[in-house]
């Protein structure tokens, strides 16, 4: 019947402290005797309304009436001030619930609200009242409406954070895949190739064949070399994907998050250095890691050009950036720094637009 306890669930009975005043008000304020009864009750059904399952709509929708007349009756009938009580209501339909516009919880808030806001208004003749009862009125939607936007923007960067998380996990089963693609392919032939040369070189020395022998053993010598040499280049590889290998990826990953990618290169990625091509590599993966992860933007542009430098433009329609500080893209001017480049923002906003130079461009 109880839905398991939740760690966000203390924050509501926090509220409940403002109590004291129905409840004490009997003996401070000379509040009528026979409220205590329906002020208890409604500390009870506040209580059950947290705690209940959501399939237990009834009973839900009584206890939510029940908790919205008591705050109607209290206001109206002993204590306008009470009107305050409508915040409990606003944090469930807000984060007990989250409740749409069109559910009955939030309508019959809003009726609840500006009707007992009206009957202060109209109907009671002291001024301190009908001032209290439109600042009070105008405090709760506030606090609704500021409750409702900061839960969406949670809900969104969760969203944003799960698919990010995916994006990432997929980078990584890419890039294993690509890793066991280049180990197989290399070492597999390798160790095919030297287990062959083994056996023959056996079989010879079984026959004293001392010359065979010395072939083979030279040809093993000749594969171990190359397999060496196969080996070191496969590592220098994991450290770095090609210009062309990397937009690929991009490629890939701006379609996994919705956002239309085009690209313009005219800059000839394979006569680069290994260290000039390794600096984009990282550089185009960090400017658009960054668009995924924060910008929420649906379109980018990357432009790589050549002359006697190697230019890079990155845009996107995102929302940009906060108030420059000069501290930002500073692990790119790092990198900048092995092939004497520099960054600029060219635009922080609408559209966002990066542009990185990079001096020592030149073929090798």
């Amino acid at each position: 019947m109880f839905r398991a306890f939740q760690k966000t669930d203390p924050l509501y009975y926090v509220g409940l402290v403002f109590m004291v005043f129905p409840l004490g008000g009997v003996a401070w304020f000379g509040y009528p005797t026979y409220s205590l009864l329906p002020s208890f009750l409604f500390v009870i059904a506040y209580i059950a309304i947290i705690h209940l399952k959501e399939n237990y709509r009834k009973i839900i929708a009584l206890l939510w009436f029940y908790l919205l007349f008591y705050i109607i009756w209290i206001s109206t009938t002993i204590e306008g001030s009470m009107m305050w009580f409508f915040f409990y209501l606003g944090n469930l339909v807000t984060y007990r619930f989250e409740d749409s516009n069109k559910s009955y919880r939030f309508i019959s808030f809003l009726i609840g609200l500006f009707g007992t806001a009206s009957f202060g208004i109209f109907f009671v003749d002291i001024l301190t009242v009908k001032l209290m009862s439109i600042v009070i009125c105008l405090f709760i939607l506030a606090m609704v409406y500021f409750q409702r936007k900061s839960l969406m923007e949670d809900r969104i960067q969760q969203k944003l954070y799960q698919q990010n998380k995916t994006i990432n996990l997929l980078a990584a089963e890419n890039e294993r895949n690509r890793i066991g693609r280049d180990l197989h392919d290399t070492l597999g032939h390798t160790f095919a190739m030297i287990t062959l040369k083994t056996e023959l070189a056996l079989k010879q020395l079984d026959k004293e064949n001392l010359t065979a022998v010395r072939k083979e053993l030279n040809e093993l010598n000749q594969i171990s070399q190359k397999s060496m040499k196969d080996v070191r280049q496969l590592v220098n590889n994991l450290k770095y994907r090609t210009v062309t290998e990397e937009l690929e990826n991009i490629r890939d990953m701006f379609a996994l998050s919705d956002i239309i990618l085009e690209i313009e290169n005219t800059v000839n990625t394979d006569q680069l250095s290994p260290v000039t091509q390794s600096s984009i590599t990282m550089i185009l993966r960090e400017l658009t890691t960054n668009i995924i992860k924060h910008a929420k933007a649906n379109y980018c542009k990357i432009s790589l050009k050549q002359n006697h430098k190697i230019t890079i433009l990155v845009s996107d329609n995102g929302q940009g950036f906060p108030p420059l500080t000069g501290q930002e893209l500073h692990s790119i001017k790092e990198r900048l720094q092995l092939v004497k480049g520099e960054v600029d923002i060219l635009s922080p906003a609408n559209p966002t637009t990066i542009r990185v130079v990079l001096k020592e461009g030149e073929m090798p």
